[in-house]
């Protein structure tokens, strides 16, 4: 029996601009039979064919960062429990194809988004890509909701021994994290998880990605091939040559994508 998928887009415009209804009908071709739903707030009027709206706080569209504190609230993620994954798909992305959703649930994954570019130093735009690094972008991405909510209501924490936890700590900012680590250890009057995530400074996907392990050691997480797979975020001439010439399920984060579709002869959605 296959496990039951969701597709959720979360948005807070009420007009789309031609990109964006791009990525729209690239849902609907990609994801014609999976349960859909819009996550926006009440005030906002905007309704797509085919999704059911799902209300939260106006508050929680505002920015950014309030949008990660959304990502980061455990009634998110309770809205759908019904499903065994939800698939998180802004409308910067394109959607290709569904053909590799099933083999990652197979693998069990706890959450999958595309990997980071690592930026070329001699290029003085800074605008080439010379290798991957270790990450899961959230714009798309695939979150096991129970794990998620797991994470969310832990109250344990335990120490950052594995590697990509600490390479961010010490990416981002050893001291500053340390000092959050210390308070959510001592913290009494709410669980651990729910602090540490209120007073992170990260992105939601950043915490998804290195540290939702410290509070659930069962969390899990790709490689970097299957997450290179799975979708690419960054210059997609470099992730098409590292994925064996293979498109992934889909593009995330650039206006840039239909050209180099064309020039792959792929025309599907142009």
């Amino acid at each position: 029996m296959k496990n039951k998928v969701c597709i959720v887009t979360p948005f807070h415009k009420d007009i789309l601009n031609k990109y964006e209804r791009l990525s729209l009908q690239s849902i609907y071709d990609t994801f014609p039979d999976y349960e859909k739903f819009l996550v926006t707030f009440k005030e906002n009027d905007l309704n797509f064919k085919y999704f059911n709206n799902i209300f939260f706080d106006m508050n929680y569209f505002k920015s950014v960062k309030t949008y990660n504190q959304l990502c980061f609230n455990l009634d998110f993620y309770q809205k759908f429990i019904d499903f065994d994954y939800i698939l998180i798909c802004h409308l910067d992305v394109i959607c290709l194809h569904s053909d590799y959703l099933q083999e990652i649930i197979d693998k069990n994954l706890s959450y999958i988004g595309a990997p980071a570019g690592k930026k070329n130093i001699f290029d003085r735009k800074r605008k080439k890509l010379w290798g991957r690094r270790f990450f899961c972008n959230g714009g798309f991405s695939l979150r096991k909701t129970s794990d998620f909510i797991n994470v969310l209501k832990s109250n344990n924490l335990s120490f950052p021994f594995n590697y990509y936890t600490i390479y961010e700590c010490m990416k981002s900012g050893f001291i500053r994290y340390l000092k959050l680590y210390l308070k959510t250890l001592n913290q009494k009057d709410i669980n651990k998880a729910k602090f540490f995530t209120n007073n992170f400074y990260l992105h939601e996907d950043t915490f998804w990605t290195y540290f939702a392990t410290i509070f659930y050691d069962k969390f899990k997480l790709p490689s970097i091939n299957e997450a290179n797979k799975f979708c690419f975020d960054g210059d997609p001439y470099f992730f098409y040559k590292k994925n064996n010439y293979k498109l992934p399920m889909a593009l995330h984060g650039h206006y840039d994508y239909p050209d180099f579709l064309e020039k792959i002869e792929y025309k599907k959605f142009l």
